[in-house]
């Protein structure tokens, strides 16, 4: 009686530990479900409820299972808005750090214009020209458009520089006044400024500096009437 006593004794201790460990494991897995979807970042024309949404994260997913790269992807389906990050806050709240990127230039393609940002991030693709007054950038080989990515194309170089002059240009609030801008020759690189001026850029080297003399001449140009004709800023003194 003894022995089978104990026995059942410790098969009711392994039952109560069992149990013990379903309720832990049980509050731990319904502990640690997303609750709370914290949206950060600059997105003026999109709430943070729409991004929300857009991430389609299901009610109790468990944040140890969260699979940030389908929400990456599902909320970058919106070709403006960029992920940063993603971040546990635990127990319960995901927190989204979202960057909407903006229009800075036109690129022609095919019958096409891809509407880009400074990276080269095709936002939208028009059968015209905008109304906003972006530039034009010719001179890519382009191999593949898709939305919300990179333009595809073997010039990757050419995507660096297109990048850094359409930044410059925008720090300096020059881009609004740059008509065209050619990379056909990246070591002969071309603009045009909307009244006419033509601006040789030459090669891809201080960029910051001959974009601040761009800055600087264009209104001496202006005040003295020479809206068209050569502004030559090869040497890149500034």
């Amino acid at each position: 009686r003894r022995k089978a006593h104990s026995v059942g004794k410790t098969i009711l201790t392994v039952v109560l530990i069992i149990l013990l460990l379903a309720g832990a494991g049980y509050f731990v897995y319904a502990y640690f479900q997303v609750e709370n979807i914290k949206i950060t970042g600059t997105h003026p024309t999109f709430s943070n409820s729409d991004i929300a949404k857009l991430a389609e994260i299901e009610p109790k997913t468990h944040m140890f299972f969260v699979n940030e790269d389908e929400i990456k992807e599902r909320i970058e389906a919106e070709p403006y808005l960029e992920v940063k990050d993603i971040a546990k806050d635990y127990p319960k709240t995901l927190v989204i750090e979202v960057e909407e990127r903006t229009a800075a230039a036109v690129i022609p393609y095919a019958e096409q214009y891809l509407l880009a940002d400074v990276y080269a991030n095709v936002l939208e693709m028009l059968t015209e020209l905008p109304a906003e007054q972006y530039p034009v950038v010719t001179g890519f080989s382009i191999e593949a458009v898709n939305l919300g990515k990179q333009l595809s194309t073997q010039d990757s170089f050419k995507v660096n520089v297109y990048s850094e002059i359409l930044t410059a240009l925008q720090e300096r609030e020059l881009a609004e006044q740059i008509e065209t801008i050619d990379l056909t020759d990246i070591n002969n690189i071309k603009m045009r400024t909307r009244e006419g001026l033509d601006i040789k850029f030459g090669q891809a080297d201080k960029v910051a500096d001959k974009v601040k003399m761009i800055k600087r001449m264009i209104p001496k140009l202006a005040a003295s009437g020479d809206t068209t004709g050569t502004l030559d800023v090869t040497l890149g003194i500034s």
